[in-house]
């Protein structure tokens, strides 16, 4: 059986853990220490230009980052997630709101579940009960802030997940059985799917600091042409070593 659902304790990318506002900028401060240092080490001329760069220069791949970003959280979900319920995960989608005054971007993915996995769901109920029901009360119960659009009565959701079938409540009980088995569930999701990812390969050099690139190398050559730049004698830097 295949369902759409809201991948559970995917944070979003608005001050989480996953990304804040320091992600980018410390991404690009750290290439801009690369390409000011060591990115044409072996070609000193060239490392001179490079050496100008600013961090205006550079720019970050926001929608690729979170792309990545967001396939590293699945994959890493989805060796995490109950195995004798959830088979595999398909095509995903990020829903970002417009504005981030009430919730955070959401993950939605393509969910395959096992033959039989209405019967495992039963048996955590069952197991679980005192626990479910209490921890169903206090997330679904709508307060002043919070309006809930799920029952917050356990006894209810069994229509849901095993009549009708809501994906909603599928989600949040695939949830409640990743917490109940690890408690570091929502850290170690996070910590997994950023081990994958290296934010700098996500900064580029801008179309701005390509141009000044190209103008500073052209400087540079008319600079040696009017002797203004003197270049050393290549036989100079040969070494000799003593004859036997």
């Amino acid at each position: 059986m295949k369902v759409n659902i809201q991948i559970p304790f995917f944070p979003g990318f608005y001050e989480t853990d996953l990304m804040n506002s320091d992600t980018a900028y410390w991404a690009i401060k750290d290439e801009l220490e690369y390409y000011q240092r060591d990115y044409c080490y072996d070609n000193p001329d060239e490392q001179a230009i490079y050496e100008q760069l600013t961090e205006d220069d550079l720019d970050f791949r926001y929608s690729d980052y979170e792309q990545d970003l967001a396939q590293a959280f699945l994959d890493a979900w989805l060796l995490h997630a109950p195995e004798d319920i959830v088979e595999s995960v398909g095509e995903f989608e990020i829903d970002s709101p417009r504005y981030y005054n009430f919730r955070n971007d959401e993950l939605f993915a393509d969910v395959t579940l096992k033959e039989g996995w209405q019967d495992v769901m039963r048996h955590f109920i069952a197991l679980n009960y005192d626990w479910l029901k209490e921890r169903v009360h206090e997330d679904w119960t709508s307060y002043d802030g919070f309006c809930s659009f799920m029952e917050n009565d356990l006894d209810e959701w069994e229509s849901h997940l095993f009549g009708e079938m809501d994906a909603r409540y599928i989600s949040t009980m695939i949830g409640y059985i990743m917490y109940r088995e690890n408690k570091e569930i929502r850290n170690d999701l996070v910590m997994n799917a950023l081990e994958d990812i290296y934010e700098g390969q996500y900064v580029f050099i801008t179309d701005g600091g390509k141009e000044k690139i190209e103008q500073l190398k052209a400087q540079r050559e008319e600079d040696i042409r009017e002797g203004r730049i003197v270049l050393p004698d290549p036989d100079q830097l040969k070494i000799s070593f003593p004859e036997d």
